[in-house]
């Protein structure tokens, strides 16, 4: 009797135990499904230039819940260059579950992060597993030259990043009224000039540029020994 009445006993235990256990540890991950070595995705990414701002707008989902994402930067650079770094940090370190949720800029003496017109918005909506799981934010910094944004989400659940990288030109809205910008190291000028003028200047300084260019690479002298050559 003993021997039948055992393995039911041990069957009702397991049940029990799942029941309790397993909803607890989904809870304490607001409720993701508990994948493993998924790396966060991107619902959306969209930018917008608005007056002198320019908006990166980001919707994030980590299947884990978006309590695993540590942070979320934007990095806008000028043909590779770095100019600089917006940081999004949700906890105060890797290690910690204190939440900050705080907005940065890497290097800070540039200010160019709008840190008071930044957002961020995490669902509290438990219909799906998407809105269970999604983080909106919102990136605001002054309008500046450059040529592509670089975003990446770290994962605290030590999945590989998330990275993005989006080509972006800036030249051609920052070149209104009389203000002109110099390509490859994005400086403004203003000149109170007509317009017309100012496609010369741009025109000619690209054909200086240019020209620069493959007189530092020796390319011209490299065309005129070849043509000396079959001459």
């Amino acid at each position: 009797m003993r021997k039948i009445i055992l393995p039911f006993l041990l069957l009702f235990a397991t049940l029990i135990l799942g029941l309790v256990i397993i909803p607890q540890h989904a809870g304490a991950g607001q409720a993701g499904v508990g994948v493993i070595n998924v790396p966060p995705k991107y619902g959306y990414i969209r930018i917008e230039e608005q007056d002198n701002f320019i908006r990166v707008y980001l919707n994030i989902s980590d299947y884990n819940s978006w309590a695993d994402i540590s942070n979320v930067s934007v990095t806008l650079d000028n043909y590779g260059t770095k100019i600089s770094a917006f940081l999004f940090q949700q906890y105060k370190s890797m290690d910690s579950y204190v939440e900050v949720n705080n907005f940065s800029e890497t290097p800070a003496a540039n200010h160019l992060l709008v840190v008071e017109k930044c957002f961020f918005e995490k669902s509290n909506n438990k219909e799906t597993i998407d809105e269970r799981c999604d983080i909106a934010l919102r990136f605001v910094f002054k309008k500046t030259f450059f040529t592509g944004l670089n975003i990446v989400i770290i994962d605290r659940a030590g999945s590989a990043p998330a990275e993005a990288y989006i080509y972006y030109n800036t030249e051609e809205s920052m070149r209104t009224g009389n203000t002109i910008v110099l390509p490859w190291i994005g400086v403004r000028i203003t000149i109170d000039i007509p317009p017309y003028l100012l496609d010369i200047i741009a025109i000619t300084l690209g054909l200086v540029g240019v020209m620069y260019y493959l007189k530092k690479t020796g390319m011209i002298e490299k065309r005129r020994g070849r043509y000396e050559k079959t001459s």
